[in-house]
C-alpha cells in the first residue's frame, strides 16, 4: 500500500519518518535551477522525527503539499508540483524529481 506520492530519503530531517514526510507543507527552492543539484527543500529541519517538540503534523505530505520556485522544472505548475511522484534525496535535500 502506497502511503504518499512524495518520498524523502533524508534521514537527518526531523519531518522524515520511515521515508515519508510529515511536514504539513514543503517548499522547494531553486528559482534558476537547471538540474536537481540546484534545488533544495527549504523545509528541511535537522533532527529526528521523535525529537520534534510538536507532532501536530500527523498527516503524510504528498506532492500536492509542495510549493516550488524552480521555474525550469517540468513539473512546476504555477508554483505547485504536478509530478506523479516526488523524491527528495539525501544529497542536501535535493529534489531528484526535477
Amino acid at each position: 500500500m502506497i502511503k504518499s506520492n512524495l518520498n524523502c530519503i533524508v534521514s537527518s530531517c526531523a519531518y522524515n519518518n520511515d521515508g515519508y514526510c510529515y511536514a504539513s507543507h514543503i517548499k522547494i527552492n531553486g528559482y534558476d535551477a537547471i538540474n536537481s543539484k540546484d534545488t533544495n527543500c527549504e523545509t528541511y529541519v535537522k533532527g529526528s522525527f521523535e525529537s520534534l517538540s510538536s507532532k501536530s503534523d500527523e498527516v503524510i505530505t504528498n506532492s500536492q503539499n509542495i510549493s516550488c520556485s524552480a521555474k525550469n522544472c517540468t513539473y512546476n505548475f504555477y508554483g505547485g508540483c504536478n509530478a506523479d511522484h516526488v523524491l527528495i534525496s539525501t544529497r542536501d535535500s535535493k529534489c531528484d524529481t526535477f
